[in-house]
């Protein structure tokens, strides 16, 4: 059973984890993904230019690319070729941008600053912005299904799990959840579900999808799943520690918006949070453990993300 670590523990494993030569390779693929995500959305003669102008204002803003890197990084962490994930890790971040469009409305978390810069409501309208976000989302099931770097059968697979990440098992009913539910009482239980619906869905399609594609066996599969579920709690909790203000500092995004959501920062204090996100850190790390990669490009990055919480 894993250890709850301290964060004096996570914060020394980060430095060693970030070291230049993984730095510089998690640079280089981010660059890759964002040269792509720009080929992908292009001006057209028959699309309306300020559709697209609210797509490549949401999707282009500089981002930590976090969903098509746990991609990419999968490969690179079992020896594979990366360049044929590329369009699958687009696709993801094609999905997680509308969904951020999305959420960021004022009939949902009615939020005004998103990545450093106005929400996309703000400076093209509510109507503007959920057309963007359709037409963004349509657009990641396009970009599978019609990559020339991925096999028939594997775009046919992904496809369908997209649209599950997406649907009611996924992202949709997670934010609805979160609308709903966190505003009364919640137990642990029910915090986690909509966790993983909001968040741990994508990065488990990450992890997962990028090992379909190059041919892992299904126990690996299963424990990069286990492993990314993980993840995905953390990385939530992480995200409700920056709702306080004084975690949310070049944040890029609202703070104070969940002080009377069940669960949150403002609900729970500080180190309750701390210690959940503790624990599955360190969940996430036996399962990297059993895969054999106690040294990997996944941990290092993954690290990174905590680095400014410690």
């Amino acid at each position: 059973m894993a250890a709850i670590v301290d964060v004096a523990s996570v914060a020394e494993k980060q430095r060693n984890a970030s070291s230049e030569p993984a730095a510089r390779t998690i640079r280089l693929w981010r660059e890759r993904v964002n040269t792509r995500l720009e080929e992908h959305i292009r001006v057209d003669e028959d699309a309306c230019p300020t559709l697209v102008e609210a797509m490549r204002y949401s999707l282009l803003t500089p981002g930590k690319r976090v969903r098509p890197l746990l991609a990419l990084l999968t490969a690179l962490d079992f020896g594979r070729d990366p360049r044929p994930l590329i369009d699958f890790g687009c696709a993801l971040e094609l999905v997680h941008c509308a969904s951020l469009m999305l959420d960021d409305l004022p009939c949902m978390d009615n939020a005004r600053m998103r990545r450093g810069q106005p929400a996309a409501h703000i400076q093209f309208g509510e109507a503007t912005t959920t057309l963007a976000a359709i037409a963004l989302l349509n657009q990641a099931f396009g970009v599978i299904a019609s990559s020339s770097t991925l096999a028939e059968s594997i775009r046919c697979q992904l496809v369908a799990r997209v649209s599950q990440a997406v649907g009611t098992a996924g992202l949709v009913s997670g934010q609805s959840r979160d609308l709903v539910e966190r505003k009364g009482g919640l137990d642990s239980d029910g915090l986690a579900r909509i966790n993983q619906q909001k968040t741990g869905v994508l990065f488990e399609l990450a992890v997962v999808g990028g090992g379909m594609i190059v041919d892992l066996p299904p126990e690996r599969l299963d424990a990069l799943n286990r492993y990314a579920g993980h993840v995905g709690q953390a990385f939530q909790s992480a995200d409700d520690l920056l709702d306080c203000r004084k975690h949310s500092r070049n944040s890029g995004k609202d703070c104070g918006a969940d002080v009377e959501k069940a669960g949150s920062v403002h609900q729970l204090g500080e180190s309750a949070l701390r210690e959940r996100l503790q624990r599955q850190l360190a969940l996430a790390d036996d399962q990297l453990a059993h895969l054999g990669l106690d040294q990997s490009l996944l941990r290092a990055y993954v690290l990174s993300l905590f680095q400014r919480l410690f």
